[in-house]
């Protein structure tokens, strides 16, 4: 049994998704790439998926290219993190919502 937490990565892009999981997994996460009926400490999920599915509320954070589309269609509940990942925008936000 696994004691890390789990993050779920729904990325269509394979080298992002890719050097994602290798980053997510040397800061000590476990990392799946589709729902498999663990439940997922958070998601990390991309704009570009065209599907979503059902995430049974667990923690979101969407990669985005264009925040102020998210705004403008009123997308609630999700943390929003800018594409290009800069920095440590995201290993940040996901800590804040873990905590």
């Amino acid at each position: 049994m696994c004691d890390r937490p789990l993050i779920l990565l729904l990325v269509g892009d394979q080298p992002l998704r890719e050097a994602l999981r290798f980053s997510l997994e040397i800061e000590g996460y476990a990392v799946a790439e589709r729902p498999d009926g663990r439940p997922a400490a958070a998601v990390i999920i991309d704009d570009d998926e065209a599907v979503w599915p059902d995430l049974g509320g667990a923690p979101t954070i969407v990669l985005t290219g264009d925040i102020q589309r998210f705004l403008r269609r009123g997308v609630r509940g999700v943390s929003l993190v800018e594409k290009p990942l800069l920095g440590d925008a995201l290993s940040e936000r996901l800590a804040q919502i873990l905590t």
